[in-house]
């Protein structure tokens, strides 16, 4: 038979699949945050979704956003970092296209926000979501359709993730 296997899948399958995922890499790490998000680029590193430089580079954006969460951290100069890592990331011309979708959210997980005064506010939650499950999305996504479905699933986990966390305190 020719016809792919994503073909029959349904929403609500990918769904329950992301969930167990993400419940697997937490039990994994019993709860430390960072080591939840360091288990995601490297499975699509091992998948080969990724290059061996960019796991490094997802774990250094995940940490700039999860560190710019804390009560007395600079958000703003956070952002610029993370955009920053993410523009030599695209500019490189050697980037994978998932590693460039969970680099994007993570520069996605920052709100900018301009006041009528002109001055910016740039705000992020205490734990964001967005790149977390955008690899994980990434990872699912190229099970049912090679770096294609990666990229897909990607982007649907981070803007899963950024409805997530735009439901958590931000700071």
């Amino acid at each position: 038979m020719d016809t792919p296997t994503y073909l029959g899948t349904d929403i609500a399958g990918l769904m329950h699949a992301s969930r167990a995922e993400a419940r697997r890499i937490m039990d994994a790490n019993k709860g430390d945050v960072v080591s939840n998000h360091k288990a995601i680029p490297n499975r699509l590193e091992t998948g080969g979704l990724i290059t061996d430089e960019e796991p490094q580079t997802l774990l250094e954006l995940y940490k700039i956003g999860y560190e710019a969460g804390e009560p007395k951290a600079d958000a703003q100069r956070a952002y610029f970092q993370s955009r920053d890592i993410y523009s030599k990331l695209a500019a490189s011309g050697k980037a994978s296209p998932v590693a460039l979708v969970v680099a994007s959210a993570a520069v996605g997980s920052f709100e900018i926000s301009e006041n009528p005064e002109g001055s910016t506010t740039v705000t992020i939650a205490r734990v964001n979501y967005g790149s977390s499950l955008a690899g994980i999305g990434a990872g699912i996504g190229s099970l049912l359709g090679m770096p294609a479905g990666g990229v897909l699933g990607g982007a649907i986990g981070g803007l899963l993730g950024g409805i997530v966390d735009d439901k958590k305190d931000k700071k």
